[in-house]
């Protein structure tokens, strides 16, 4: 299990919500607030290239936190915000045999 210690960033977790239709007939989604826990972040140095004309920068970290009875129901179709950046969530693994860590595979600069 991860000591505390290291531990250090506060990151939330959103979840897509439901669509919503306004008296107009239009329909829309939002991202809702799931959660919110203190977790360890690795940022790996981004790539930048000019991709059609326009500068497209992408990054990717890695997120460990504790397993509970919420960040075991987070998936790939939700995001994390991190360090002021939306970040999509690529993967979930559970980190160690007794199931106590969840390590995230994140990337930044993509749609999430």
């Amino acid at each position: 299990m991860a000591r505390a210690g290291k531990l250090r960033e506060r990151v939330a977790f959103e979840r897509l919500s439901g669509s919503v239709v306004d008296a107009y007939g239009n329909t829309s989604t939002g991202w809702a607030a799931l959660t919110t826990r203190q977790a360890d972040m690795m940022e790996r140095p981004g790539k930048e290239a000019v991709t059609g004309g326009a500068l497209d920068d992408r990054g990717t970290a890695t997120l460990r936190l504790r397993k509970d009875s919420v960040t075991e129901t987070i998936t790939a179709a939700d995001r994390v915000i991190a360090r002021g950046t939306t970040w999509a969530i690529k993967n979930v693994i559970q980190l160690d045999s007794k199931g106590a860590m969840l390590e995230m595979l994140l990337e930044k600069g993509v749609a999430p």
